[in-house]
């Protein structure tokens, strides 16, 4: 990949609930943590180009892709796959919950967790380090921050106006407007979309 700045999208798929089950269930701990794996598993199966994977962040998995010359096509691509995303994670969840006969706290409170999308476009700037490819900037930053919002929900995509302005997607993914205020940053306008599952 070649360093410098490109214009982005910027994606962070989260677990929601992953803190409160892990503590809840620190004597089940291994099962656990082969649940978030699985689902964590189960996210990166429906990263499909023009999406990569950029790392896995404990519960979450940040993705970007790179606005090119196909991005009039790919725009709708990444838009419909945000409520695949839901859809599988769901799916998987109720196959850990039916696959199981342990009783273990872990195993019991399968159904309790949830997936957020922050969804963010702007630009990054791609560079090497020990092997890696890393992306930093304020559009990075503000992804990032956008994790801790002001939705009272578990479950939904958070969408701010650069991405919606920047994707095209699916006309049934009925959004709310909302905003989010930050101290250096000020105020960010987004949208709220509550998947139905």
């Amino acid at each position: 990949m070649n360093s410098g700045l490109k214009k982005v999208v910027l994606i962070i798929a989260d677990i929601s609930g992953y803190t409160r089950y892990m503590l809840a269930n620190r004597r089940d701990l291994e099962h656990g943590q082969s649940v978030i794996t699985e689902l964590i598993k189960t996210i990166i199966k429906e990263v499909e180009i023009p999406l990569e994977v950029s790392k896995l962040e404990g519960d979450a998995v940040f993705m970007y892709a790179i606005e090119g010359e196909a991005w009039n096509r790919e725009k709708k691509l990444i838009g419909d796959r945000l409520p695949r995303f839901f859809h599988a994670f769901r799916a998987r969840l109720d196959e850990l919950k039916g696959s199981t006969d342990c009783i273990c706290g872990a195993c019991a409170n399968i159904d309790k967790l949830r997936l957020k999308l922050i969804v963010h476009a702007g630009e990054a700037i791609f560079y090497e380090i020990a092997g890696f490819t890393e992306l930093s900037g304020v559009d990075v930053i503000i992804v990032h921050r956008l994790l801790k919002n002001s939705v009272s929900s578990n479950q939904y995509i958070l969408i701010t106006e650069q991405a919606l302005d920047e994707l095209e997607v699916p006309s049934e993914l009925v959004v709310y407007p909302n905003y989010e205020e930050y101290p250096e940053i000020g105020r960010i306008k987004t949208y709220v979309h509550f998947p139905s599952m």
